[in-house]
């Protein structure tokens, strides 16, 4: 867990499988931007970073409690403005439905509200039996190629920073992760219940989260998605200006 202290707090939970470093460029531009009043805290996923695997059954509604206390005893504050990506709105969307009182303020990026469907979790449940006990993922650089949608000059060093960061993490992490996604429920609905500025960002080029996803997320919380041009996955750590800009009215509520 890293924390910049000082006030109302902003939690950044990352996407799969990579560090609370692809906050860094977000944090820097939302601290431009005077958008940071208070606290941001972002948190590694277990077996992620410097964050080790629990004893526990892989769950989102596990990291969701922790983040909660975490955030909660770190601050002093009772509710924070929670911003996820991928697996991170997962974990978001959890905290939403299990501490309603904890969430002032939601942004979702790249992510989705329903469930895998039976491919899919299937998918990740194969993949997470392959990962176990391996030192780590089998090809980084391809993993690294799905999530960032940049094109031009700027492409290789944005894959080749986020292959490093995955190929630092171990095959058990890795499939953790896997399984603790695969079992998430719907929480569509719990959208709706939000009570509280939020906002739903993906990106133009994005292969894993499609413009539906972001729609049915949207809508259920009254609001437009937004689409942030030329990039991925990974919006934030791709266009964090951008991103900045669009998450600014939230974080500095």
């Amino acid at each position: 867990m890293s924390v910049i202290p000082d006030g109302t707090p902003v939690v950044l939970l990352n996407a799969f499988p990579v560090d609370r470093s692809q906050w860094d460029p977000l944090i820097d531009a939302l601290s431009d931007l005077d958008a940071l009043p208070g606290d941001v805290i972002s948190f590694d996923m277990p077996g992620i970073g410097e964050m080790p695997l629990p004893d526990e059954e892989p769950s989102l509604e596990l990291i969701a409690d922790a983040a909660v206390a975490a955030m909660r005893e770190t601050t002093g504050h009772e509710s924070a403005v929670w911003i996820g990506c991928s697996m991170g709105g997962y974990v978001a969307m959890a905290v939403a439905e299990r501490h309603p009182d904890a969430v002032a303020g939601l942004g979702l990026i790249a992510t989705r509200s329903t469930a895998d469907t039976e491919q899919a979790h299937a998918k990740r449940l194969a993949t997470a039996e392959q990962m176990d006990g391996a030192s780590g993922a089998a090809d980084p650089r391809a993993m690294a190629e799905d999530l960032i949608g940049t094109q031009g000059p700027e492409r290789e060093a944005l894959v080749s920073a986020i292959a490093s960061n995955i190929a630092q993490h171990s095959g058990d992490g890795i499939a953790w992760g896997q399984r603790a996604m695969a079992a998430r429920p719907d929480r569509t609905e719990v959208l709706k219940e939000i009570d509280g500025p939020a906002v739903v960002i993906g990106g133009e080029h994005d292969g894993l989260v499609s413009r539906e996803d972001l729609t049915v997320m949207a809508e259920s919380l009254f609001l437009e998605p937004v689409l942030v041009h030329g990039v991925g996955h990974l919006a934030a750590y791709e266009a964090p200006q951008e991103v900045a800009r669009l998450l600014a009215p939230l974080t500095a509520r």
